[in-house]
């Protein structure tokens, strides 16, 4: 259950959860998990899920384009209770991983500038590792029958249940806006440090997180077709020019 294919339905995944580990991994390394964090502000109702893929699994496909991911939350309860009367509109999402051991974390939002690149190194990792031991909190690190998903109030005991808005330090604490609109597809953000020299390394992952309907799904996004510059256009308009010429010579001789 920790490594995935290229393409994985993880409906099966969810329905599977009763004989599960259902804490999030966090103190692995690059066995690290991915969650989600859906917040509806109205509603003081946060939904989070364990997506059972790890950092080295999304580091691995970095660059792979046929790489997707579709949960289909529609039979969690938690999901249920989270989506019923919520305003859709207001509804914000994170999906997130950190890897404090080798000093990387991955997160939804707008590709960082360069000078932002820092925000990617040990911090943050332990940031979101700590915001994934505060939803085991919640889950039930050593209940394995607890399903992969929580459902929280913001009235609840806070940072020890994991609600989004808690999470502060993590999600409010970055120069471009982590955080997505529901229904909204968002790059997945990869920020990692070279332990050897320090350095900075900040890269896009060729695909989107996406939370609309029922369902979190990752995949490519789709090609944008490019336009054909006017230099183009007016070399072949010339060309047509020359052709059309030379034949009427031709036809008068």
């Amino acid at each position: 259950m920790k490594h995935f294919a290229k393409t994985m339905i993880a409906a099966a995944l969810l329905a599977g959860a009763g004989s599960a580990n259902a804490s999030i991994q966090n103190n692995g390394g690059g066995d690290n998990e991915a969650y989600l964090s859906a917040y509806d502000i109205t509603t003081g109702k946060t939904f989070t899920l364990d997506t059972g893929v790890t950092y080295n699994t999304l580091v691995a496909n970095v660059s792979n384009a046929a790489f997707s991911l579709n949960f289909d939350l529609s039979a969690l309860s938690n999901w249920t209770n989270f989506i019923t009367g919520a305003t859709t509109s207001a509804i914000k999402y994170v999906v997130a991983v950190g890897n404090g051991i080798d000093f990387g974390a991955a997160i939804t939002g707008a590709p960082l500038a360069t000078s932002a690149a820092l925000l990617f190194g040990y911090d943050t990792a332990n940031a979101i590792q700590g915001h994934a031991i505060d939803i085991n909190g919640k889950i039930g690190v050593i209940n394995p029958a607890a399903n992969l998903s929580t459902l929280v109030l913001d009235g609840e005991s806070g940072n020890t249940v994991g609600q989004h808005g808690e999470a502060s330090s993590v999600w409010g604490g970055w120069i471009q806006d982590p955080q997505a609109s529901y229904g909204q597809a968002v790059g997945f953000q990869l920020g990692q440090m070279d332990q050897n020299t320090g350095d900075n390394i900040a890269t896009t992952f060729a695909g989107q997180w996406k939370l609309a309907g029922n369902s979190l799904t990752f995949a490519a996004p789709p090609v944008a077709s490019v336009p054909l510059p006017a230099a183009v256009w007016m070399f072949g308009a010339g060309l047509m020019g020359v052709l059309r010429l030379n034949r009427r010579k031709s036809m008068s001789v």
